[in-house]
């Protein structure tokens, strides 16, 4: 697969259409993943989060329910609970504020030139988001959205077009935000997610999304096999009768399925806040 076949099998995952809806790219080493998974145990002790349940969040419009949280850890202000350029497509200015954590910063330092944002969400049990989907393509640039599972149990799953998929901690993986998306914490334990966005380029290609290439964007990751991509991503059915549309003008709209007089399944679009 080349550069711009992955474009367009991404493209044709946010059509919903099949195409590329995740992907397992890179795997950390344990000793530092270990190390990362105890300074964020410490982050979430001493720094504040945004209460994502707030009607004044960003990301409230995703119709959040139990208790999800987010810390900023890339911005201006250095507090974590700061979300005012999260989601600004923007990387002038920000700077990663989780200071003593060396072994996060070790890894963000990766994509740190590259990247828009970072954010450590959390979904405390019984908690998650609701269908949505988001645009992905500015202009000419594919925005690309990675997790990296800290912390995470058997109830804990991703939705993605209709599939349940569940992912594994230490994984680093490609996540197409531009597909009908959900998220779900059903377990007894917190479920916690490093989340960063990138716009694609040559070098994201080469050293993150190509299995194929041996390339790197450090020592202490290794790149996925093929083979070993379909064992991180086990997945079942799951049918989505309703969700929210955020679009690049603000506009929100709620899609729901529904059967036309002839008896096939249609979606209608309406508006949330017109």
């Amino acid at each position: 697969m080349s550069i711009e076949t992955f474009r367009q099998q991404v493209q044709v995952a946010t059509e919903h259409r099949g195409g590329i809806k995740l992907q397992p790219c890179l795997a950390l080493d344990p000793a530092w993943f270990g190390a990362i998974q105890q300074e964020v145990r410490g982050l979430l002790r001493e720094r504040a989060p945004s209460d994502v349940t707030r009607q004044d969040h960003p990301t409230h419009w995703t119709n959040p329910y139990g208790k999800a949280v987010q810390y900023s850890l890339f911005n201006a202000s250095g507090d974590t609970s700061d979300t005012s350029a999260d989601h600004d497509h923007k990387h002038e200015g920000k700077s990663f504020n989780a200071a003593g954590c060396k072994a996060l910063q070790r890894f963000f330092s990766c994509f740190e030139s590259r990247a828009l944002n970072l954010r450590l969400n959390g979904l405390l049990p019984d908690s998650g988001l609701s269908p949505h989907e988001e645009c992905v393509l500015h202009g000419d640039r594919l925005r690309l959205r990675f997790h990296l599972p800290v912390f995470t149990n058997g109830q804990s799953s991703l939705v993605l077009d209709e599939e349940r998929f569940q992912v594994r901690e230490g994984v680093v993986y490609y996540f197409n935000n531009g597909c009908v998306h959900a998220a779900q914490n059903d377990g007894r334990e917190e479920r916690f997610h490093l989340l960063f966005d990138l716009f694609l380029d040559e070098w994201i290609w080469q050293n993150v999304l190509d299995p194929d290439s041996p390339s790197t964007p450090a020592p202490g990751l290794r790149k996925i096999s093929r083979g070993e991509a379909e064992r991180l991503m086990p997945s079942e059915p799951c049918r989505i009768d309703e969700y929210i549309i955020g679009t690049l003008t603000g506009l929100i709209l709620k899609a729901q399925r529904q059967r036309n007089e002839n008896g096939e399944e249609t979606w209608v679009k309406t508006p949330l806040n017109a």
